[in-house]
């Protein structure tokens, strides 16, 4: 498949964001595998290849969607290639979709060779006319675990790579910025062409860390971000943070507030747990790389900790508690510990703004590992802060 472009002499599976141009210039093969942990990219593939083999629709029998792990249906993924050659009444083409094929049963004359190698095998050897199988299985295309990619494409087949988008620079990126990586272009890409809208990277960054990496939820969310603002050209971040903010449920919320409280011994113990464990979302979507893990912490604590200091200023200025609670969007359920964080010197919460700064140059010029900047970031809020917020009431 040259379309999936080479890395020497071995063959490479094609990233699935170019399926769809090599469908429009290219016949199908007998099988195509979608492999990888990115679901969202395997259920595109799906739509994209049954529309190439049925471009009007299914009109009765045209698809056949069979899942290798549901007792129920082996006997049906057993003769998943006689499947192939039994068409409809309606329609001489036919695509039969079968979901974690390594599940499958042993098929006669297999061996001890993968399920999901003997299908494609077989089905290759023996394709059958207007008829296309399609494999799909969360093993990646390489490493451990992985299908085996290199017998599959020498057999006849297209492999399609779904993996997960970095969020966070990819290894081969080692001097990019925190916010320049595979899923914020993602995002960037999607907007313009699905949504007709502009975002810069920076915003699609901030996006990213608040959802998670998972591309059905970004989706979901850039569709609301779509509807929010309406004819405007452009998604900012304050728009962002108004549609698809945290919720305070978010576990990362816990370690903002034990910063803006000062209360170091929660924050810092917050602060290493995430690095050991990485941080899960309401939506599921874990985040565990510590380069991704510094963006996405310091961006939460650096949105409250603006809000604050925009508060601690106004108060200054003698504006009414309550209306600089609302002006800063906070709920009124929320508004008196707010605007006890706030009752601080300005001078001093922009003393403590620099300790952003540093922390990201830090990182960015590649010589402070992310950990370490983000738990010394943390240290120097809490110890600037620590007793300087009014007891709760």
């Amino acid at each position: 498949m040259s379309a999936g472009g080479r890395r020497g002499k071995a063959p490479q599976a094609l990233p699935a964001p170019r399926l769809p141009g090599l469908l429009a210039k290219e016949s199908l093969p007998p099988v195509v595998v979608l492999a990888g942990a990115e679901r969202w990219f395997r259920e595109r593939a799906v739509e994209h290849l049954i529309a190439k083999v049925l471009p009007d629709g299914d009109p009765g029998g045209g698809v056949v969607h069979l899942d290798a792990r549901l007792p129920e249906q082996k006997e049906h993924v057993a003769g998943a290639l006689d499947e192939l050659r039994t068409l409809s009444l309606f329609t001489t083409e036919k695509v039969v979709i079968i979901e974690h094929p390594e599940s499958a049963p042993a098929q006669p004359g297999g061996g001890r060779m993968n399920p999901l190698t003997h299908l494609v095998k077989r089905a290759c050897e023996h394709p059958a006319p207007g008829a296309l199988l399609v494999l799909s299985t969360a093993k990646p295309v390489k490493g451990r675990e992985s299908v085996s990619t290199k017998t599959l494409l020498t057999a006849g087949a297209w492999v399609v790579d779904c993996r997960a988008l970095y969020d966070a620079p990819g290894p081969w990126e080692r001097f990019a910025p925190p916010h320049d990586h595979e899923l914020s272009r993602f995002v960037v890409s999607r907007m313009s062409r699905v949504h007709k809208k502009s975002v810069t990277i920076e915003a699609a960054h901030a996006l990213t860390m608040l959802v998670g990496p998972e591309l059905t939820a970004l989706e979901d969310a850039l569709r609301s971000l779509a509807l929010y603002v309406g004819d405007r050209p452009e998604v900012t971040h304050d728009e962002i943070e108004a549609t698809v903010g945290p919720t305070r449920e978010d576990p990362i919320w816990k370690l903002v507030d034990a910063v803006l409280d000062g209360d170091a011994g929660t924050a810092l113990r917050l602060a290493g747990a995430a690095f050991d464990r990485g941080i899960s979302n309401a939506r599921g979507a874990v985040s565990a790389r510590p380069e991704a893990l510094f963006p996405q912490m310091t961006a939460a604590m650096h949105a409250s900790f603006r809000r604050v200091l925009a508060g601690a200023e106004a108060l200054q200025r003698g504006e009414p508690g309550d209306m600089v609670a609302k002006e800063q969007g906070i709920p009124p359920f929320l508004a008196d510990r707010f605007i006890g964080r706030c009752r601080r010197d300005p001078v001093l919460l922009l003393d403590l703004h620099k300790a952003f700064l540093e922390a990201e140059i830090g990182v960015k010029g590649g010589g402070v590992p992310p950990r370490l900047a983000t738990e010394r970031l943390v240290a120097t809020l809490v110890q600037g802060l620590a007793g300087r917020v009014p007891a709760r009431t």
